[in-house]
This record gives structure tokens, C-alpha cells and sequence, in this order.
């Protein structure tokens, strides 16, 4: 364990001695002429590396480096070469105050230190040349765009010199260099610019590209000092990027570089701090697509915590759609107080200047125009510049393609137009790697690229004219394996018969084998096999690109044929004549000509016959013919009947009576005695149901007839109304029944009508009233009310005392209602006048109030209500409560 702790230790303060110093930087190299050997080359190779101009520690300065020169076909070590003291070591430091005025916070000074190596190395000239490179531990720790800690990830310093496979003006190519402009100052969420146009010695054509920065070993290598610090072959790693950062987007997706210039411009991010951000310039003999070498530079962007008074225009503006333009200052802040635009078209007249801070203008015309903005005008830290605006409306980049044949020469078109100028660049990404031409990219206005394979592909073509107007278009294309052919299927032939084949498609046809046809170069070639033959055509467009495919053609002698049985079938049914044959067509006729086939011309037709009919069929293969016929018989269904529904009385039973053939069958069985028989008997049912009873006879239709029929079972529940009720004398009563539609009450004793629902009583004594509820079939039931008689006045009695003890005896204090049409108010109050109960229900007052039980003393209640004559009456008095 002592052991274990001691590595880790080790590991941890190497890395404390090593980490965050690395800066970025770039390799390059130099042409200087050929060999002192046959077929080879002198270059000098230089390094520069970029660090903090304060280390943190001594030995993260190395006096000497080890660079690695490898084999660019086999990624084999060739040899290492130490590089003994810098060639110069270079201060690139820049105070805020004097290379920022006018910045407001100050942000902290920016200073690299830029050590330098070179040396001079002969090479042999081969097919394919050499990647030199040099890795070493580590960057600068809290990187934004990286994923954490960066101080691990390290970096890789690496150049190609290319061998003469693709030219034999590669291996004399010299480097193009970016200038060293390191010591901006990028203020967070503001516009800027940043040039990393290179210059190439060779007058190359060159592309910019932003590319993903390349991660080196924790150690070096080997790990140790500088001196042991060495490179491992290619390929190589890129670093781990944080989203929503990549190598293609470092600063985000509002920060973009020039393809054509290289100038790097845009938004930049809202987050402070230091951004990795690596160039790759691409460069190609001038007026081909030969690829002749590449240069990448990573450098360490600050961006700080700022605003600028700075007047920052784009180095120039282009209207190449319209004549309207909009323009704004590319810093923005509160620390810029006025704005002053001249926009250099005096045909506008007063409309050629503007103190808006985003202005729009439409210029007089197309041309040069020179934009001039002045930040803060007349006041401190005012500041000024001038751009060009190039309107040279309109510019539109378009482009096409011809054979889109995969393994063959695709020829891509130009058609941009452009009203303006002409156009003097052009970039083509075909959207894949073909390994045949090293390279899928091109720089001639209407190159060729062949595709490995079929499959869909995104091509990116970048276009712009001399007038400045650059624009891209994005276009998805489908490669295919061959032209298209069509053929058509298989077919059958009588060998008394000539067939025309016809294929489809664009280009030269050629058919095989050679026999009986009339045409091997014709689309559509007329054959005569006598046996079976599978005819095979190739079909070769006017680039090479061929298709192919093939046709059997089945011979026969004779027509083979066979009608199904006769068969019945019963009226308004169908059936499908399912005829057995290898004929080609057919033609169906019927007697009695009647219509009923779906199709006179197919070979299973559907019929519908509605009587007896005979159906004959003639299939044909060319001038072979064979005849068939099949006779369908047209039955009626039969005539069911279940007869008509019923109703019967709960409890009771009926009989069903079906006719209309020879055999019944009824469903459901519930309640039958026989599902099976005609007259089947219903015992009993308990609700009403309905019976569907399917029929057959032996007139030969196989299917049966059907008929529904419902028994209603009747349930008459009387209902007189409350058990009992009571009246005063000569207090009339209003009786009301339900249950029925006949209704029948005795006694007829003081009943206004015995014959209906509702008579009126007036009853001079207690009596009970029947009465009986009957329908139409002669169901009935019996109810009855008992009528008491108080010879009282109308009125409100209520009790002098209750025990509410929950005994189910007087537990409730309520009045006691005579002749009264309704109670409408009854109020218990205590000894004190507070109101312990109101209501006007049934139940009353169960001695209690605000959920507790009151004390056994004497309350006073109050009641107002309603009597059968609509009398008002109120009455007062005392309650004892008893517990």
C-alpha cells in the first residue's frame, strides 16, 4: 500500500511540474531546393509553440525538443530529431490601456510567449511524404469550449509534406503562413473579426476551414523531462469538446470563418474566459483539384468580461440579392453614446446619412459604395472607420448533375448566375471519401467525381464572383447503381404464337440468347420460342453505366382449363366461379343473359344470379383457346315466420308458433322447452325477450331464414300511495295510484269516481281503501291506504316534553300535524333566548346543539304553518327536556 501511495504521489506532482502552460501554436515548413542525394528535397521545418509568459514552474520551459518524423503511407517511425536550443523566444505581450483605449472594464493584459525551433532536414522524395509532429503535456487549465480538466488533455504540433502521388509540384511546396496576430481582445457577446488569411509563397488556392484541436499524451509520450518528451504516430486524437461547442463551431454557431479569405467573424460567446480555436488552411495548385498541402494552427482565444467604444465595421459588405442594406456597429455597450452613418451614395440625397444606431439603406444603384461610421462623435473615446458595400445585385449560385451512375465519372454544372462581376471561385464538397481519387473536394467550376457505391449523398458547393458576393448551396443526391429498367413479368405464350417483349429504359439494349428474335438491339423485340425461354437483356447508357434483367416465356401447346361442379346457391347470394387454367384471358358469357358477373373478363368472376344460369368460358393463350361452362341453380330463402309477439303476465307461459319450412332452430333456448320443434312453449319468463328462430327447408337452398319475435312479460306492482294518512272531518283527500293503466278502488264509500287513478275522499271516519291495478292482457295487483279520521280543527299539536337518550322512544321533539298543508317554521329556544334549533323537516329537534347535548330544563318553541284551507297558524309554547 506504501508503494501504491508513492506512484499516485509521483503521478500527481509530475503532473503540478508539467501542467497548464501550453498555449496552442502551429508547425510549418519551408522549400529551400533539392537534395544533395538523387530524388530528394532540403525543407526547413518550424515549430513554434505558444505559453503562459509567467510559468509556473521552471521545468515546464523546454530548451530542447524531440520532433518525430514518420511515414505518411505506413504511420512507421523514421527517425527523431532533437532540436537543441530555440532559434528565438518571443514576448507577445499587450498591456489593456495601451492596445485596448476606450475598453470598459479593463480586462487583464494578454501575453504568450512564443518559442521558436527549427531545423533543416533532407528528405527523400516519395510517393506519399512524411508527418512530422511533436506532442507535449499540457494546456492551460479552465478552457471553455473542452471538456475539464483540460491541463490533462495536451497538445500536437504536426505538418504533412506531401509526396508526388498526386503531383510532382507537391514535394516543392512551401507552407502557407498565418499571420501573428495573437494579442486580441474579444469582448464577450459583441461582434468581431479576426484574420487568419494565410499567405502561400507558391500562389496556391487556398481554403480555411475551422477543424477539431488535437490532443497530445498526459506526458508526452513517454512522460519525464522535455527531453523525453517524444510523438506517437498518427492518427491522431482530437480533444474532448464541450457542448454545445465542436472543432467546426469553437465559439458556437455565430462565429463562422471565410472558407475564401479566412477572416473569422461573428458573435462572440457570452461566457468568459479562454476558447480553443484551431484553422486548417487546405492548399491546391491553382486551377486544379490537386491537393498540395495543409497547414493547422490552434491558439487559445481570450474572451473577456468588455465593451468597446470601437467603430468595428466587416471588412466589407455585400448586397448580392437587393439594393436594401442594414447595417450596425459590431461592438455594443452602454459605453457608446451616439452614432453617426454615411453610406456613401450621394444620389440618395438626404437619405446618404443616418444617427441611428441600426440604420437600413437603399442604394441609387450597383456599385462600390464607402461606408462610414463615427462611434461616440465630438465626445471622448470617438471612434471612426470606413468599409466597402459591394451591391451587385443579383447573385444566385445554383448548380446540376449529370449520370448519376455510381462507379462512373458524375459531371457537376455551374449555373450560377450572376448580374455582376464573374465568377472566380468555387469549392465542391461531393459528401464522401473516394479512395480512388485521394479527395473529395474540388475547386474547378465543373468537375467529375466518381462514387464508390450507390446511396444518397450531401453535397456542399461553395460559389462566389469578383464582386465579393459569395453563397452556398446544399443539395442532397441520389447515386444509383445503374439506369433504370424496367421489364415486364413473365409471361406465357402458345407455341403457335409470336410475343413482343418490352423493356423500358434510356441507352442501348442488348438481349441473349439469339433465338427466334427478331431484334437484340431493339426495346421491344417480337418472339417466337418454341419452348420455354428466359430472355436476358442489358441495358448500357451513354457513360457506361449498365442495368439488367429478364424475362421467362413459358410455351405451350394447349390451353389447360377446368370449370368447378355445378353448385346451388341461394337467391341474392354470390359465389366466385373459381376456375382452375393457365389461359392469359378469358371470356365469359351467361344463359339466360342476365348481367349478373362482377367481370365478363377475369378468370374468377363473382355471379349473382336470381335464377337458374349456365356460365360459359372461352381462356385463351394467344391462338390456343379452351372452353368450359358450370351451371349455378338459384333457390328463394326460406319464408320464415315466427309468428306475432305477445304479451303475457309475470309468472305465466305462451306458446310460439313458427312456420315457412321443415326444420326450426331458436335462440336463445331461455325459457323453451324445446329450441328445436316449431311450437315451442315459454315457461315462466322473468323479463321480456326477444327469439330469432332460423329456418330450413329441402327446396335446396343450404342457408336458412329468419324471423324475430318478443314475448313482453307484463309487471304490474301496485302502489296506493303512503301506508296510512290522516284528515279532519271535512277535510277532503286527494288519492293517487300508479302501477298501470286500470285502476279500480273500493270501497266506492265517500270516492268521487272508483274508476280512475285519482279520486277525491272525504272520509267521515277511519277507512281503508283497495284498490286494484290492471292492464289490457289482465294482469293486476292489489294496494291499499288506511284514511284516519281526526274530529279535531285543523292545526299544530305538539308535545309538552321528549327524552332524547336514544332509546328510540320521544327522542326527537317535533309538532304533530292535523289538517295542515304544510309546517313553515318551527324554532326551540333556550332559557336565555338563544335560538338552539330551526327547521321544518320530519324529525325535529334531538336535544342538542353545536354537536353538544343540552341540559335537561324547559325550552320555548315557536311554529307557523298551513292548513288544507290555507289558514295561517301560529302557535307558541313550553318543552321539558327529560334525560
Amino acid at each position: 500500500m506504501r508503494k501504491l501511495f508513492t506512484s499516485l504521489l509521483f503521478i500527481v506532482m509530475a503532473y503540478t511540474a508539467m501542467a497548464e502552460h501550453t498555449k496552442g501554436g502551429w508547425m510549418y515548413y519551408t522549400y529551400l531546393g533539392p537534395g544533395s542525394s538523387p530524388n530528394s528535397a532540403r525543407y526547413r521545418i518550424t515549430l513554434k509553440i505558444y505559453t503562459k509568459c509567467v510559468l509556473d514552474n521552471p521545468a515546464q520551459y523546454c530548451p530542447t525538443v524531440v520532433i518525430s518524423i514518420f511515414s505518411a503511407a505506413s504511420n512507421l517511425l523514421l527517425e527523431r530529431q532533437v532540436i537543441g536550443s530555440p532559434d528565438s523566444v518571443n514576448m507577445r505581450n499587450c498591456p489593456t490601456a495601451e492596445c485596448h483605449p476606450c475598453v470598459s472594464p479593463l480586462p487583464a493584459p494578454i501575453c504568450y510567449k512564443i518559442t521558436t525551433y527549427e531545423f533543416i532536414k533532407e528528405l527523400p522524395i516519395t510517393a506519399y511524404g512524411y508527418t512530422i509532429s511533436y506532442q507535449r503535456c499540457c494546456r492551460i487549465s479552465g478552457i471553455i469550449n473542452l471538456k475539464q480538466p483540460t491541463f490533462v488533455v495536451g497538445d500536437t504540433w504536426t505538418v504533412n509534406i506531401p509526396g508526388n502521388a498526386a503531383s510532382p509540384l507537391c514535394p516543392t511546396n512551401s507552407s502557407a503562413r498565418f499571420p501573428q496576430n495573437d494579442t486580441a481582445i474579444i469582448c464577450r457577446g459583441n461582434y468581431f473579426t479576426y484574420n487568419f488569411g494565410a499567405i502561400d509563397l507558391n500562389n496556391d488556392s487556398l481554403s480555411y476551414a475551422f477543424t477539431n484541436a488535437y490532443a497530445g499524451t498526459p506526458d508526452g509520450g513517454t512522460g519525464g523531462s522535455c527531453a523525453n518528451e517524444v510523438s506517437l504516430p498518427p492518427p491522431y486524437n482530437s480533444a474532448e469538446y464541450q457542448a454545445p461547442y465542436t472543432g467546426s463551431e469553437p465559439l458556437g454557431r455565430t462565429v463562422k470563418i471565410n472558407p475564401y479569405t479566412g477572416m473569422v467573424s461573428g458573435i462572440a460567446p457570452d461566457a468568459s474566459g479562454v476558447y480553443v480555436l484551431t484553422v486548417t488552411v487546405t492548399e491546391f495548385i491553382k486551377g486544379t483539384t490537386i491537393k498540395r498541402g495543409e497547414v493547422r494552427k490552434s491558439l487559445h482565444i481570450e474572451v473577456a468580461d468588455c465593451v468597446s467604444s470601437k467603430a468595428l465595421l466587416e471588412p466589407e459588405y455585400y448586397s448580392c440579392d437587393d439594393f436594401d442594406m442594414s447595417f450596425s456597429n459590431g461592438v455594443t455597450g452602454n459605453i457608446i453614446q451616439s452614432f453617426y452613418w454615411e453610406f456613401g451614395d450621394p444620389a440618395s440625397g438626404v437619405n446618404n446619412t443616418s444617427d441611428l444606431q441600426f440604420p437600413s439603406h437603399t442604394y441609387s444603384g450597383a456599385g462600390d459604395f464607402v461606408l462610414k461610421l463615427v462611434v461616440n462623435r465630438g465626445l471622448s473615446c470617438s471612434d471612426s472607420t470606413t468599409s466597402i458595400v459591394k451591391v451587385y445585385p443579383v447573385f444566385k449560385p445554383d448548380f446540376k448533375l449529370e449520370n448519376k451512375c455510381a462507379n462512373a465519372p458524375v459531371q457537376f454544372t455551374d449555373l450560377t448566375t450572376s448580374t455582376y462581376g464573374n465568377v472566380n471561385f468555387w469549392y465542391w464538397n461531393f459528401g464522401d471519401f473516394n479512395a480512388a481519387t485521394g479527395n473529395n473536394i474540388s475547386s474547378l467550376q465543373n468537375p467529375t467525381h466518381v462514387y464508390s457505391a450507390a446511396n444518397s449523398y450531401d453535397i456542399r458547393f461553395i460559389v462566389a464572383n469578383n464582386k465579393g458576393c459569395i453563397d452556398t448551396v446544399l443539395k442532397t443526391i441520389l447515386i444509383t447503381s445503374g439506369p433504370s429498367l424496367s421489364l415486364a413479368h413473365d409471361t406465357l405464350m402458345c407455341t403457335i404464337d409470336t410475343v413482343q417483349l418490352n423493356a423500358i429504359g434510356t441507352g442501348a439494349f442488348s438481349w441473349s440468347p439469339n433465338y427466334n428474335i427478331s431484334s437484340v438491339n431493339s426495346s421491344n423485340p417480337l418472339v417466337s420460342p418454341d419452348v420455354t425461354t428466359t430472355y436476358r437483356v442489358t441495358l448500357t447508357d451513354d457513360i457506361g453505366c449498365t442495368a439488367k434483367d429478364s424475362v421467362k416465356v413459358n410455351v405451350v401447346s394447349q390451353v389447360s382449363q377446368f370449370a368447378p361442379n355445378d353448385t346451388t346457391i341461394c337467391t341474392t347470394d354470390n359465389v366466385i366461379l373459381h376456375l382452375v387454367s393457365d389461359a392469359l384471358t378469358y371470356q365469359w358469357t351467361e344463359s339466360p343473359a342476365g348481367n349478373t358477373l362482377s367481370n365478363a373478363n377475369i378468370k374468377n368472376p363473382i355471379a349473382t344470379p336470381v335464377t337458374n344460369t349456365t356460365y360459359h368460358v372461352v381462356g385463351s393463350i394467344g391462338k390456343c383457346m379452351a372452353q368450359s361452362s358450370i351451371t349455378i341453380k338459384a333457390v328463394p330463402y326460406p319464408a320464415a315466420n315466427a309468428g306475432a309477439d305477445q304479451t303475457i303476465c309475470l309468472g305465466n307461459s305462451t306458446q310460439l308458433f313458427a312456420s315457412g319450412g321443415s326444420s326450426y332452430s331458436w335462440s336463445p333456448a331461455a325459457f323453451l322447452n324445446n329450441r328445436l320443434i316449431a311450437d315451442p312453449t315459454v315457461t315462466n319468463p322473468t323479463a321480456n325477450i326477444k327469439y330469432v328462430v332460423s329456418i330450413t327447408d329441402t327446396l335446396g337452398c343450404p342457408k336458412p331464414g329468419r324471423d324475430t319475435v318478443i314475448v313482453f312479460v307484463a309487471k304490474i306492482k301496485a302502489d296506493a300511495g303512503p301506508s296510512d294518512t290522516s284528515v279532519v272531518l271535512d277535510q277532503p283527500l286527494a288519492l293517487n295510484a300508479t302501477g298501470s293503466t286500470h285502476y279500480l278502488w273500493s270501497p266506492a264509500q265517500w270516492l268521487s269516481n272508483t274508476g280512475i287513478a285519482n279520486p277525491v275522499a272525504l272520509p267521515q271516519s277511519d277507512i281503508r281503501y283497495i284498490v286494484k291495478v290492471s292492464n289490457d292482457a289482465g294482469c293486476f295487483d292489489y294496494d291499499s291506504i288506511m284514511v284516519h279520521l281526526f274530529k279535531l280543527d285543523a292545526g299544530i299539536y305538539v308535545p309538552n316534553a321528549f327524552t332524547p337518550n336514544g332509546d328510540g322512544n320521544n327522542d326527537y321533539f317535533h309538532p304533530i300535524l292535523i289538517g295542515m298543508r304544510s309546517l313553515d317554521l318551527f324554532k326551540v329556544f333556550n332559557r336565555w333566548g338563544q335560538l338552539v334549533y330551526s327547521g321544518t323537516g320530519a324529525q325535529g329537534w334531538d336535544g342538542s346543539f353545536a354537536g353538544k347535548k343540552q341540559e335537561t330544563t324547559t325550552y320555548v318553541w315557536y311554529a307557523e304553518g298551513t292548513d288544507y284551507k290555507n289558514n295561517k297558524i301560529k302557535k307558541k309554547g313550553y318543552v321539558m327536556l327529560l334525560r
